[in-house]
């Protein structure tokens, strides 16, 4: 019998991407709203964090950003900006 338990794969940042996160974070903080927007954007990072899906912190923050993450509509702008996502694309239609 073994204690063994298998975990999910484990989360690296580049340190491109760790530079981003304290550039992204003073960014937010620093705009009109911004502890909205940082608050959101340390929900997504915590998200990725748990997830045990294998995907690079970039390509999360932008499926989770448009799947609807950011609980505010102030939020969801923010870091659409912040990404580079279009407003222009469709957004994911809500359950009734």
């Amino acid at each position: 019998m073994s204690n063994v338990t298998n975990i999910g794969p484990r989360k690296a940042m580049t340190p491109g991407e760790r530079e981003f996160l304290k550039k992204a974070n003073r960014h937010l903080l620093d705009q009109k709203d911004g502890r909205i927007g940082a608050a959101s954007f340390m929900d997504l990072v915590a998200d990725w964090l748990g997830s045990k899906a294998d995907l690079r912190f970039q390509a999360y923050a932008e499926a989770w950003i448009t799947q609807g993450g950011a609980k505010s509509k102030i939020a969801e702008t923010m870091l659409r900006e912040l990404f580079g996502l279009d407003d222009n694309e469709p957004k994911p239609r809500k359950r009734a």
